[in-house]
């Protein structure tokens, strides 16, 4: 038995570190090479957003501080390099997932469902699992009342990829909020600085400028409507009903009601405390932030499957039929849609249209349904937490 418990254990380590080497071997690793490149030239000064295409091609999104996170693999041979980079990804979402406090087989139904996603992310060699997993860290810090640690969680994924800023929902949750807000500022200071360490402070300050003004372009190139149909992001709420309509609305027209949804259920104070509440706002912020972001691509939605993925363990068991046809939806849908199952043209098909992310779209309006309606009882729930 724990032999068979080992399986899903070793293909969720073992076929990341494989993609690496993959990679290493056929010379496509263009995304790894924007990420070292963010080292060496905030370390030499040189602008970190523009083009460089002697070394790749393309241009990096990612803040000054994800530096220190790619150095120590920077260093390394490439075959190296690539392999531990893939793997560190896995781990954090792995180590994130162990936190959530359900029972061993639904462990293994999350570790499962995102297995495919994992993969994805890792083909493109994106830090997506390690987004998901600090948003994961930042509910399970506050849940456990570390207060100060929490909010470093949300500060990290926000300084290199933004996503991460949902995470300050979870304050609301929180039973010592001066003290996480005092620590969230010092966590922002430390962080703002940190680069400074191998770069020059007046250099690191003019990168946090260069990056605001690489991300507001990045997002205005992302709003088209069927003029944008190719384009692999946008793959978001947004990127479908832009491109099958051929509409060209802004990202305020979505995201201002999405967001509105997202906080409704904040209302039912009385459910601070309920386990299962939080778990499932929890799986809805993993998919909002996937959703509603124009910026997200195939491999982003490694983050809305572990969202998924939560959402299916927190339901009533035995699980509804409805409940199984929207899980089997997203696993066709999302995951598979971006395999090899598939043929080329319909996978792109799928990206083109951003039909990839209408099963996530509707899980997430399902789940926010249900934070608003269910009654949430942990009696009903039993099979779900921890005894």
């Amino acid at each position: 038995m724990r032999r068979k418990k080992d399986i899903p254990r070793l293909l969720w380590f073992i076929l990341p570190a494989l993609v690496g080497l993959i990679h290493f071997l056929r010379k496509e690793y263009n995304n790894y090479a924007i990420y070292k490149g963010v080292f060496y030239h905030l370390i030499k000064e040189t602008n970190l957003y523009s083009l460089y295409p002697a070394e790749y091609f393309d241009t990096n999104h990612y803040g000054p501080l994800f530096a220190l996170i790619i150095m120590p693999f920077s260093v390394l041979p490439d075959y190296l390099g690539l392999v531990l980079w893939t793997t560190f990804h896995a781990f954090v979402l792995y180590k994130a997932i162990t936190t959530l406090p359900i029972k061993e087989a639904n462990f293994w139904i999350v570790i499962l469902i995102c297995l495919v996603d994992l993969m994805t992310s890792s083909h493109n060699l994106q830090v997506n699992p390690s987004v998901g997993a600090l948003i994961i860290l930042s509910w399970y810090f506050v849940r456990k009342e570390k207060d100060f640690w929490a909010p470093l969680f949300v500060m990290i994924g926000a300084f290199v990829k933004l996503y991460g800023i949902v995470g300050l929902a979870f304050w609301l949750f929180s039973k010592h909020k001066f003290k996480y807000i005092y620590s969230a500022v010092f966590w922002a200071a430390v962080l703002f600085v940190l680069p400074m360490l191998i770069s020059s402070p007046s250099f690191v300050v003019q990168s946090y400028s260069d990056w605001y003004h690489s991300l507001v372009e990045k997002n205005l190139s992302n709003q088209t409507g069927s003029s944008g149909i190719g384009n692999m992001q946008d793959v978001s709420l947004m990127g479908l009903v832009r491109r099958l309509g051929g509409f060209e609305l802004s990202n305020l027209v979505f995201i201002v009601p999405g967001l509105l949804l997202q906080l409704a259920p904040l209302v039912r104070f009385s459910l601070y405390n309920n386990l299962v509440f939080q778990l499932r706002y929890l799986a809805s912020i993993l998919i909002f932030v996937v959703i509603f972001s124009s910026s997200s691509e195939s491999s982003t939605f490694i983050v809305a499957t572990s969202g998924v993925a939560i959402w299916f363990i927190t339901q009533e068991y035995p699980v509804k039929r409805w409940v199984w046809a929207l899980l089997i939806l997203v696993l066709v849908g999302t995951s598979l849609s971006a395999t090899d199952i598939f043929p080329y043209h319909v996978r792109q098909m799928f990206i083109n249209y951003s039909i990839k992310a209408f099963p996530c779209c509707v899980v997430w309006f399902t789940c926010i349904y249900q934070l608003l309606k269910d009654k949430h009882s942990l009696q009903d729930k039993k099979w779900i937490l921890q005894d």
